[in-house]
């Protein structure tokens, strides 16, 4: 079981190496490709609202078609997403080109986390033991390092690397894919018929109101995110103190993803929702209201006991909660809340704050979301706490 842990841990790591190339330098990528602010805030909007749509429609594709398992359908997206990136990088295209073509790789890209959390989940459920928590958490910590060496590489050389990185993760990727044995997933999810969201919201409303407590929090997160930057020099920091910021978030994650599998043999998954959902409002506020860089390091420190306890929850509690036959749905839910409409309502406002009002309405906002989100997370997380006891 060592082994199937330590290639998981692989699966995970190489992908948000990939995707970090892709997603974390996008800015840089499509400036160089000639693309102005507004295109590029157009990509990255129309990638993560794109998502809500396509990533149930793939997930649902398991299942329904015969024989098509979970590294079959990956290998046919990331094959794709390499060639797509590849034609970005090396052709002359025009802007409205690039701009559908690199939509359809980000999209895609999102996409793809509910399907690695599957082949978790599947191995679970026939007694192949593997921590989540710690295979996400070497993720984050890989994104990380990957976005420090990117950033210091792509100063002396020139953006046209990210593809490098991109293709040899994603190759990399798929071959330490097929070296797991294909768990398939059970006969009650093949045989079942899709559920639409609609009618997956109204079955799991519970489910679905924990998730929109966290997309709320996580656009503030993510609003809070994209402009680190603009944070960081408002308080004296220059680029490398940004480096070493976003390192120290994704860092902290790894501890609380690892022990939540532990935690959950002695705590109900809804009150590890409540803690996560308090130390969002801790990390949030301290972050938006920061006198100096080391509270603002404070602040992203709080990524793990907040973000990182919470995704492992999450993505346990639909193995243990959701219906087999929709846990695929139930894991897509959790993308399309977060990635999808989070991140989206997040990155807009920031930007239109921003520019139209300055940096401190921007945090203003996050701190109302961020307050709101937590609200939804703890108070609705200690009314099923008290179901249970009645």
């Amino acid at each position: 079981m060592k082994h199937l842990q330590m290639k998981y841990n692989w699966v995970q790591m190489l992908y948000w190496i990939a995707t970090c190339s892709l997603t974390g330098y996008i800015a840089v990528f499509l400036q160089w490709k000639g693309l102005s602010n507004t295109e590029i805030g157009i990509v990255t909007g129309m990638g993560c609202i794109l998502s809500i749509i396509v990533g149930p429609f793939i997930s649902g594709l398991i299942g329904q078609i015969e024989h098509l398992t979970i590294n079959k359908l990956l290998t046919m997206i990331i094959v794709y997403q390499i060639l797509i990136f590849l034609l970005i990088t090396f052709l002359k295209l025009p802007t409205v080109i690039i701009m559908i073509l690199d939509i359809s790789i980000i999209t895609l890209s999102y996409a793809c986390v509910p399907l690695l959390s599957m082949i978790c989940m599947n191995h679970l459920k026939v007694g192949h033991y593997i921590n989540f928590g710690i295979a996400r958490g070497l993720g984050s910590i890989a994104y990380a390092t990957t976005a420090f060496s990117i950033g210091l590489l792509v100063d002396k050389l020139n953006p046209s690397l990210l593809v490098i990185f991109f293709v040899c993760g994603m190759i990399l990727l798929l071959i330490d894919l097929y070296s797991i044995e294909d768990v398939e997933i059970s006969g009650d999810a093949k045989s079942a018929e899709h559920i639409s969201v609609f009618n997956f919201i109204r079955t799991y409303h519970f489910y679905f109101i924990i998730l929109l407590g966290f997309g709320i929090t996580f656009g503030a997160s993510a609003m809070l995110s994209t402009y680190l930057i603009n944070i960081v020099k408002h308080l004296g920091g220059t680029t490398s103190f940004y480096g070493i910021a976003v390192f120290a978030m994704a860092a902290s994650e790894l501890p609380f993803m690892a022990i939540t599998h532990t935690l959950l043999k002695h705590f109900k998954s809804e009150q590890l929702f409540v803690v996560a959902g308090m130390m969002y409002l801790v990390r949030n506020l301290l972050i938006c209201l920061a006198p100096n860089l080391p509270i603002l390091i404070l602040g992203m420190l709080s990524q793990g006991a907040s973000y990182g306890l919470f995704t492992a929850t999450i993505t346990y509690y639909v193995s243990d909660h959701i219906d087999g036959k929709h846990e695929m749905m139930g894991q897509t839910m959790i993308s399309m809340m977060s990635t999808g409409l989070g991140s989206f309502m997040g990155n807009v406002m920031g930007g239109l704050l921003q520019d139209n009002f300055g940096l401190s309405i921007m945090l203003i906002a996050g701190i109302i979301m961020t307050i709101v989100g937590s609200l939804i997370l703890v108070v609705f997380s200690l009314k099923q706490l008290q179901t249970y006891k009645s």
